[in-house]
C-alpha cells in the first residue's frame, strides 16, 4: 500500500494495557484472513446486480463509511455506483463523482509524466540522478560504477528505505517538492547496489517528481495539471487540495468513527492525488487503451509497455520482468491477472486495476476501513466478475527436471525491509520455505510452475509472479516489491531454537506464577532463590512484547490512530522507549544472578538463565538494527 498518515492520538488506555495491543492485532488478522477467504471460496458474482449486494455487504461488514465503484468492460465505462455517506455527520451520500484522496496510485501518474518527457528527449531512464538534480543529497557506497538512476526512483530499486514515521507525519501545505525532498532527504542512503533488488519507496517517486520540474520549469502540480490531467480527463483531479476540491472532498474516519483530518504530505508526487473515482477510471482506461484515452494520445504503446515492465532489479535482468513496473505493479490475486496500484492515506483506501485480455478493469475508493482488508476481497469480487467466462490462458510452463529446480529448495528470510522500524517483522514473517516437486517449487504450500529458467507462475494465476536469482555463490527469491535470500538449515535451526525458548519460558513463567506468589507468601521461597528471580523471564518476555506490539499494532492501524504517536514524543512512544531498555537489562539481570545465586534449585536457574540469555541474544540484535533504545521518532 501506498504512504499512511494519521492526525489522532491513541487512548491513553491502550497504553497501560500491555496484552490489549496483541489481542487487537490478532483480531484485525484473523478477521482479514476471513474476509479473505469467504470471498475466495464464494462463488464468482452471476450479474451485476450479484456483485453490487456483495460489495454492499463488504463494505457493511468492513464498517466502511463511504465507498465509491466504477467498472470497465471493453475499455468504457459500464458501471459506476455509490456506497453509505461522504460526510456522515451531514448525510452527504457518496457517488462516483465524489472526491476521494488515491494515495499511491499518484505514483502511476507520476510515471506517466516522466515518460511523456522521455519520448520527448528531455530526460532519460537511465540518467544518474546526480547528472539531474545534483543538490538532492543521498549516499550511494556504489555511485561510480552503479549509480542511483532515474529508472531506479520509479520501480523502488535505488535501495533507499521507505520514509520513516518523521517524514510520514509531517504535515506542510505551503512546501514545495523540493522541500519535502530536503527534508526527507538524511534518509536517502543506498543498502545494497542500486539495481539489484526492489523495495517499495514512496521517498524515489518524489524526487522524481522533482526531475520534472527541473527540466519543464514547471511546478510539478502545473506540469501534471496541463499535461496528463486535464488531457487524460481528469480536469477535476489535482495533486494539490484546492478550493473546489476542499469544498467537495469526502472526509475520511478512522475504525472509532471519528474523522480523519486532511494531511498535506511532504513528497506529494508519491500520493497525494485528490480525484473522483469516475475520473480515476480514465486512467484505468488509458493504460487499456495502450496510451489513448478519448481520442487524446498521451503516450505511444511502447512506452506503456515499458510502464507495465520491470526492468532495473536483478530478477528482472533474469527474465522475470512482470514485477514493479514504472508506477504500475502486478495485483496479487488468483485468476487473469490485473496490473494496476492501490494506495491509503489518512484514512482513504484506494485500487485501481486493469487486465488488456478483455479490456477491463475498475477503481474503488473508499473513506475508511482501516483495520480490516475490505479492499482484497471487494477487488478479487470485482476482477472474478469483470474475467467471468475467460480461460486462465497461462504461458507454456518451462520442462525443468528436479534435479535443476533443486537448487531453489530451502528457507528463505525477508533481505529488503521496508525500513529499520519495519525490519524485525519483515524479518520473523518473511520467512518462507520452498519445497521440490514433481517439475515445480512449492513456496509455502503454493505451486509454482516454471514459465523461465528464473520466472515462476503460482499455478492459480495466469502470468509468473515470482523470479529466482543466483549471484554471488547467493540465491534470491524477488517478487515485485520485495526479495529473499536463502539461508542455511543452521540459521532456520538457531531461530527455532531461540522461540522455542521464548515461548517455553513465557509458557513457564505464566503456569508457575501463581504457585510461586503462594509460596513466597508462605516465606517458602527465602533460602531457594527468591521470588524476583523467578520473574524476570516473564517480566522481559513481557517488556519485549510490547516493545515488538506497540509498533505492530500502529502500523497495523493503517495510520488512524497511533503512527502519529510513533513520530513524536508521547506517552506511546515513550512506552516503548522504556520497553525496548528494559527486557535487555532484566535479561542481564537474570544472566548475572543465575551466576550468582546458588539457592535456587537447578531447574529454576535452568530455566531463567536460558531465558534470560535468549532474551540477551535478542537484545544484540535489536541493538545492530537501531532497536536498542527504540526511539520511533527517528525511524
Amino acid at each position: 500500500m501506498g504512504p499512511t498518515y494519521n492526525r489522532r492520538r491513541a487512548p491513553l488506555s491502550r497504553l497501560t494495557r500491555v496484552w490489549l495491543p496483541v489481542g487487537m492485532l490478532i483480531g484485525t488478522l484473523l478477521l482479514g484472513v476471513s474476509a479473505h477467504a469467504a470471498a475466495r471460496e464464494a462463488a464468482p458474482p452471476s450479474s451485476v446486480e450479484e456483485l453490487d449486494r456483495q460489495l454492499a455487504e463488504l463494505f457493511k461488514a468492513g464498517a466502511v463509511p463511504g465507498a465509491s465503484v466504477v467498472l470497465i468492460e471493453n475499455g468504457q465505462i459500464t458501471f459506476e455506483k455509490g456506497y453509505g455517506f461522504a460526510d456522515v455527520a451531514k448525510q452527504i451520500p457518496a457517488t462516483s463523482q465524489t472526491p476521494f484522496r488515491a494515495g499511491s496510485i499518484s505514483k502511476g501518474l507520476t510515471s506517466i509524466g516522466v515518460m511523456t518527457l522521455v519520448e520527448r528527449g528531455r530526460l532519460s531512464l537511465d540518467t544518474p540522478l546526480r547528472t539531474i538534480a545534483p543538490e538532492i543529497h543521498f549516499i550511494n557506497p556504489w555511485e561510480q560504477t552503479d549509480p542511483v538512476r532515474l529508472v531506479h526512483l520509479l520501480e523502488h530499486t535505488t535501495g533507499w528505505p521507505d520514509i520513516s514515521t518523521r517524514v510520514l507525519s509531517k504535515d506542510e501545505a505551503a512546501w514545495s517538492t523540493l522541500q519535502g525532498i530536503t527534508f526527507s532527504s538524511p534518509e536517502f542512503t543506498s543498502r545494497w547496489r542500486p539495481g539489484m533488488f526492489p523495495v517499495y519507496n514512496n521517498a524515489g517517486p518524489a524526487v522524481a517528481g522533482y526531475a520534472i520540474e527541473k527540466v519543464t520549469g514547471q511546478t510539478f502540480d502545473d506540469y501534471m495539471r496541463s499535461s496528463i490531467l486535464v488531457p487524460m480527463g481528469m480536469r477535476g483531479a489535482d495533486f494539490s487540495l484546492t478550493p473546489a476540491l476542499a469544498s467537495a472532498i469526502a472526509k475520511s474516519y478512522g475504525p472509532d468513527g471519528t474523522p480523519t483530518p486532511y494531511q498535506h504530505i511532504v513528497l506529494k508526487p508519491a500520493g497525494s492525488l485528490v480525484v473522483s473515482a469516475h475520473e480515476l477510471a480514465q486512467l484505468a482506461r488509458f493504460y487499456i487503451g495502450r496510451g489513448s484515452v478519448d481520442g487524446r494520445q498521451i503516450l505511444t504503446p511502447e512506452s506503456v509497455a515499458r510502464i507495465e515492465r520491470a526492468e532495473s532489479n536483478l530478477g528482472a535482468k533474469s527474465g522475470f520482468s512482470n514485477g514493479y513496473g514504472l508506477g504500475n505493479m502486478p495485483i496479487a490475486d488468483s485468476g487473469v491477472t490485473f496490473r494496476g496500484h492501490n494506495g491509503s492515506i489518512d484514512s482513504f483506501t484506494s485500487v485501481l486495476g486493469y487486465t488488456l485480455r478483455n479490456g477491463s478493469g475498475y477503481v474503488l475508493m473508499a473513506n475508511g476501513g482501516e483495520g480490516v482488508d475490505f479492499a482484497g476481497p471487494a477487488a478479487h469480487l470485482i476482477q472474478a466478475w469483470l474475467t467471468r467466462g475467460l480461460a486462465l490462458n497461462p504461458p507454456p510452463t518451462v520442462p525443468l527436471g528436479d534435479a535443476e529446480l533443486q537448487k531453489y529448495a530451502g528457507f528463505y528470510r525477508s533481505i529488503t525491509p521496508p525500513n529499520d522500524m519495519q525490519r524485525p517483522y519483515a524479518e520473523i514473517f518473511g520467512l518462507s520455505r520452498v519445497t521440490v516437486g514433481q517439475g515445480k517449487l512449492v513456496v509455502s504450500g503454493k505451486d509454482f510452475l516454471p514459465t523461465g529458467q528464473h520466472s515462476f507462475r503460482r499455478s492459480d494465476r495466469s502470468e509468473a509472479t515470482l523470479g529466482f536469482v543466483e549471484q554471488d555463490s547467493q540465491v534470491f527469491k524477488i517478487n515485485a516489491t520485495s526479495a529473499q535470500q536463502k539461508v542455511a538449515l543452521w540459521h532456520m535451526i538457531g531461530l527455532w531454537l531461540l522461540g522455542a525458548i521464548l515461548v517455553l519460558g513465557l509458557l513457564a513463567g505464566i503456569v508457575l506464577l501463581i504457585p510461586w506468589v503462594i509460596a513466597y507468601w508462605r516465606g517458602r521461597l527465602a533460602d531457594r532463590g527468591g521470588l524476583y528471580f523467578r520473574l524476570l523471564p516473564l517480566a522481559a518476555i513481557s517488556a519485549l512484547a510490547v516493545t515488538l506490539a506497540l509498533p505492530l499494532l500502529a502500523f497495523s492501524d493503517s495510520g488512524s490512530t497511533s503512527v502519529q504517536q510513533l513520530a513524536g514524543i508521547g506517552p506511546y512512544s515513550l512506552l516503548i522507549l522504556v520497553c525496548s531498555v528494559l527486557y535487555p537489562l532484566l535479561a542481564l539481570t537474570g544472566v548475572v544472578l543465575t551466576v550468582r545465586n546458588h539457592a535456587a534449585p537447578p531447574l529454576v536457574r535452568a530455566y531463567v538463565g536460558l531465558s534470560s540469555l535468549g532474551l540477551a541474544s535478542i537484545a544484540v540484535y535489536a541493538a545492530t538494527i537501531g532497536w536498542l533504545p527504540l526511539r520511533t521518532w527517528v525511524l
